[in-house]
């Protein structure tokens, strides 16, 4: 009776655990312009970021590197949460995240906070705004448009 009961929970927690585990993680790339306010900086910047989805809520955990190719240079590595609005809003998204990076007039990696947001439009395609902080000091304030595009 015991090994029945046993293997009647193993089976009953088999069947919920996929319903709790993010789903496959979704690799997107985007381009696009950037601006740095200190050191005073303009070109482009290229994101990489990989995406997983927790179904019993809408939102995403990513990982994204930031790259600005921009003469100043530097890079970011942050943890983001991205939340779906979807419904009336077309499947625009906008999300937050903390990380490390070097996006500083002295090069110093240190803190670095982002916000942004977006809205698909085309399939797999997205326009994104991001505003990005360096909080050492010295640090700049950076901001990036571009189009995202989810392989």
């Amino acid at each position: 009776m015991g090994r029945a009961i046993l293997l009647a929970a193993a089976a009953t927690i088999g069947l919920a655990l996929p319903a709790c585990l993010p789903a496959p993680a979704a690799i997107s790339v985007a381009g696009g312009g950037y601006v740095a306010k200190a050191p005073s900086a303009g070109g482009g910047a290229v994101m990489i970021s990989s995406s997983a989805s927790i179904p019993v809520l809408p939102v995403q955990l990513q990982a994204t590197l930031f790259l600005p190719l921009a003469k100043s240079g530097g890079y970011a590595v942050l943890g983001e949460v991205r939340g779906l609005t979807g419904g009336g809003f077309g499947g625009a998204y906008v999300g937050a995240g903390a990380g490390i990076g070097n996006l500083s007039a002295n090069r110093t990696p240190g803190p670095v906070l982002t916000v942004f947001a977006g809205k698909p439009i085309a399939p797999n395609t997205a326009i994104e705004i991001r505003l990005l902080q360096s909080t050492r000091n010295g640090g700049t304030t950076a901001g990036f448009l571009g189009l995202r595009f989810t392989l």
